[in-house]
């Protein structure tokens, strides 16, 4: 495979511009560079189609959030659909040196509300849909934040709608502060709020810069569906300010818009979530060929499977075409990073996650903390530029050079590459790697869309939640025989719809809602050896 060590810099680039101030700098250098959404922007009342468009929504925002009475070191609690307009809401909250803390409108109300409690008194700034999804929380609400903000139009009189405007006060923290908050995933527990700063989120991005700089051309256009509230899309947001990369952000991920898209806009890059991927396969197969132009597919959140990878990257005729595959977490940014070509994509495992990247390291260690040699299991521990700044209501974070303990079982080959096995959290002594058992299945049966093994109440064993595609009918007889060739013979399944499935904001499934709702229910029907 190509070794992506060749990324490691003597010396990691730095921002050009605390965050808030960067769209500015950006306006003034490259104006013309697009900014493209495939819908429009609900918060802002003119078109947002360049960087300079983007600029002066900015600094609409900023003159809005100014005007309410919103100042430096103000904390400003976020709930907005997912659309690039909350990254204009992010810059726009920290020229004025507030402390923006983006929450998936996704998550569950009761989840929402402890986010704002452990925020202490936040404003709290709300589109329609995050005022809806708020609404019957109300008296809750009066007591958890400071006031209530609409950007839009609003009935209610209980809320205060952002359309007055007064010219703010330019304010922005500093670099090496906090500069937004977002948060985990979720798919093991209950979400932690984690800080970043301009610094930070420029660490997560630096070798992505850096392949921008030296690999990218003008006309080149970088399309991306992901949770706009996560941590990797500030940071990607401020790596096209920097680059002048050409971006279009696509809000909607159903297949008939995105090949809509494709078609019209001809991107060379394409960046979503895997399981979003998994969605899209279909355009593969169609005959209009709407990926034909794409070099490069990029997932930095889980791997994704062998068969979507190898569908995509047959889908363009782009000759140079491969999967650009990161390893991290919110509190790490990215750590690992690998690419897989067309050719190599027939043998491609999604357990080996690369090698480090710029300025980022890994070792792999026992209970003891004791580091061990190649190819020996054990606990991933990592040192990265992009580390977060901090949990909200956390202590003090350990210095920059200790090691980040990543909560993931893997090993470190004799290549130097990581070849990651499990979550701890989700580890069942006994059963082997979770994660290849999921490859295996998903990879002999490819009437599924998505499958996940999740360890039983008392940590004993695991049961699967399968989804077939839409217009097939489960086969509980043929997955039982594939799960006795995984080594799980006694495996039980329960089909679901994907749409039924809890996922985060990320589209990762929360395998602890899944304990949480099917665990009793799996057991009880064991003995019967059918599912529904």
């Amino acid at each position: 495979m190509p070794d992506v060590s060749a990324l490691n810099l003597d010396e990691i680039p730095q921002p050009t511009a605390s965050l808030g101030l960067l769209p500015a700098v950006a306006a003034e250098k490259h104006p013309e560079t697009p900014f493209l959404s495939d819908t429009p922007w609900r918060t802002y009342d003119r078109p947002v189609r360049t960087v300079a468009d983007f600029a002066h929504a900015v600094d609409d925002y900023a003159d809005r959030f100014w005007a309410a009475g919103i100042r430096r070191g103000d904390v400003v609690a976020v709930v907005q659909r997912n659309h690039i307009e909350v990254e204009g809401v992010m810059c726009g909250l920290g020229k004025i040196g507030a402390l923006p803390a983006l929450l998936s409108s996704g998550m569950e109300t009761g989840e929402l509300l402890e986010c704002f409690a452990r925020l202490d008194q936040p404003y709290l700034v709300v589109d329609s849909l995050g005022l809806s999804r708020l609404a019957e929380s109300r008296h809750a609400l009066g007591l958890l934040t400071r006031k209530v903000l609409c950007l839009e139009e609003t009935a209610e009189t209980w809320v205060v709608p952002l359309q007055e405007r007064a010219a703010h006060d330019t304010n922005p923290r500093d670099e090496d502060d906090w500069f937004v908050i977002t948060h985990s995933s979720g798919t093991t527990g209950a979400p932690k709020m984690a800080a970043h700063s301009t610094r930070s989120l420029f660490g997560m991005v630096a070798p992505m810069i850096m392949i921008f700089r030296d690999q990218y051309a003008p006309t080149d256009l970088n399309a991306k569906h992901l949770s706009f509230v996560h941590a990797r899309t500030c940071a990607g947001t401020l790596a096209s300010l920097e680059t002048a990369m050409p971006a279009l952000a696509i809000a909607d991920p159903d297949p008939a818009n995105v090949k809509r898209l494709m078609l019209e806009h001809r991107p060379t890059s394409v960046e979503t979530h895997p399981n979003v991927y998994i969605q899209w396969e279909s355009l593969a197969a169609d005959p209009d060929r709407p990926f034909q132009h794409v070099e490069r597919f990029i997932s930095t959140f889980d791997a994704m499977h062998p068969r979507t990878v190898r569908a995509l990257l047959n889908a363009s005729e782009h000759p140079g075409a491969h999967y650009f595959q990161a390893y991290g977490q919110t509190e790490s940014g990215p750590i690992c990073l690998r690419i897989v070509t067309r050719e190599e994509s027939a043998e491609y495992s999604p357990r080996n996650v690369g090698h480090p990247g710029g300025g980022m390291e890994i070792r792999i260690v026992d209970e003891l903390g004791t580091p061990q040699p190649a190819n020996t299991p054990g606990f991933i521990e990592t040192r990265s530029p992009g580390r977060m700044r901090g949990y909200v209501g956390g202590g003090p974070m350990p210095p920059d050079d200790s090691w980040w303990p990543m909560g993931d079982i893997g090993r470190q080959l004799d290549d130097g590459s990581l070849e990651l096995l499990d979550r701890i959290v989700e580890h069942v002594d006994g059963v082997g790697s979770l994660l290849e058992k999921e490859d295996h299945l998903l990879e002999a049966l490819p009437e599924l869309v998505e499958l996940v093994l999740v360890k039983s109440e008392d940590d004993s064993s695991v049961f699967a939640v399968a989804c077939p595609r839409p217009g097939t009918a489960p086969d509980p007889e043929r997955f039982r025989a594939v799960a006795a060739e995984a080594g799980l013979p006694d495996l039980q399944v329960r089909f679901w719809e994907w749409e039924a499935m809890p996922v985060t904001g990320s589209y990762k499934v929360r395998r602890s809602v899944l304990r949480r709702k099917l665990a009793g229910r799996i057991q009880r029907t064991a003995p019967s050896g059918k599912e529904d």
